[in-house]
């Protein structure tokens, strides 16, 4: 990955002052940059959850549906728990403790699959710098299947993408498991990523985290439930699946949507200043919904994570009003949209991306 420099703009380093005036004088003298009773509430029901379905996996008195009810029950809620604990302790805002956030952040990922400091690795050193810049935010790299941004280039089954798409959603996680992580790991292309971590802990924490993850999601119950090697296995890939669309639908539209920047430099330099950069390439769903913020983890408040990552997510709810006036102030982009919204404009994306012009 080559740095990029941001613009050093007046107007607006001006606009992103005020914004952050603003916003530390709403959360004066409250917890922000550490998890509070909101953030423990949420992270450890979602906890709770998790293993207590994981647990009745094991009970001789369940048929294959309830089964197999259960073990999705178990996947998405620990999804949930990457969401509530993972993501803000790979920030550091979970525990003023660097060390009990990196602890937090292994656990919360164990039923996930991704290895969790390879995930934070590139999320804060590549996606959080450089939110759809194409060579520098791994998330938006070029892939086998689809065209997600007009820097990819177009070939003719991108004309069908917006139909085939969600099969290939399905093996988001999937693919993180299995391939993503092994080539994050192993490859010299990311040795940018990695710099600064010793390989010896690299490596000894992707094998003790595959080892924990895969008994727990198939070691454990194919030995000591009641059913068939086969059906555990079918359960894990049909739950992951379930569980992917899930991570898919809360996610992927919040930078890959109709009227995302996809910003290429001139030289080294991109077009605008850090935080409005973050404000062409973000957007938010149903930020005002206390619902989809318990479920996202913070996730759907895209613009206030991004320009604020130290502040715990549940702190969200108090800004989003006050970006929303300063970006409308100063006359920046603000996109907003409900979940359903935010979908029908990834799909139109994707149309887009499919036509070759």
């Amino acid at each position: 990955m080559k740095a990029k420099y941001f613009n050093k703009s007046e107007e607006e380093k001006l606009f992103f002052s005020t914004l952050k005036q603003r916003v530390h004088g709403q959360l004066q003298g409250k917890i922000i940059s550490y998890g509070d009773s909101r953030f423990w509430f949420k992270g450890l029901f979602w906890t709770l959850v998790c293993y207590l379905s994981y647990s009745l996996l094991f009970s001789g008195s369940i048929n294959k549906m309830i089964f197999w009810l259960l073990y999705v029950v178990f996947q998405l809620s620990g999804l949930l728990i990457g969401f509530s604990f993972g993501h803000d302790a790979s920030h550091n805002t979970a525990f003023k403790n660097k060390k009990a956030n990196s602890v937090l952040h292994f656990f919360s990922f164990l039923t996930v699959g991704i290895d969790p400091l390879l995930w934070g690795l590139r999320h804060i050193r590549s996606h959080h710098l450089y939110a759809n810049v194409e060579g520098s935010d791994i998330d938006i790299d070029k892939n086998p299947f689809l065209r997600l941004s007009p820097t990819h280039p177009w070939k003719p089954k991108h004309k069908y993408q917006a139909y085939y798409a969600p099969f290939v959603y399905m093996f988001t996680l999937l693919h993180s498991v299995f391939m993503s992580d092994w080539v994050y790991l192993f490859s010299n292309e990311y040795d940018w990523m990695k710099r600064g971590m010793p390989k010896i802990e690299l490596y000894f924490r992707f094998v003790l985290y595959k080892i924990f993850y895969f008994s727990l999601v198939l070691v454990f119950p194919i030995l000591y439930s009641h059913f068939s090697w086969s059906f555990i296995v079918w359960s894990y890939f049909s739950a992951s699946a379930f569980t992917s669309m899930v991570f898919i639908i809360m996610l992927v539209g919040t930078h890959f949507f109709d009227g995302a920047d996809y910003p290429q430099p001139e030289g080294e330099f991109l077009e605008h200043t850090w935080a409005v950069h973050q404000l062409h390439t973000s957007c938010d769903w149903d930020a005002d919904k206390g619902w989809a913020r318990f479920l996202s983890g913070g996730s759907n408040c895209h613009a206030a994570h991004h320009l604020f990552p130290n502040i715990c997510h549940t702190s969200y709810s108090e800004i989003n009003s006050i970006i929303e006036q300063t970006t409308k102030e100063y006359k920046q982009p603000y996109h907003h949209k409900t979940l359903f919204e935010m979908m029908i404009s990834h799909f139109t994306h994707l149309h887009k991306m499919g036509n070759p012009k």
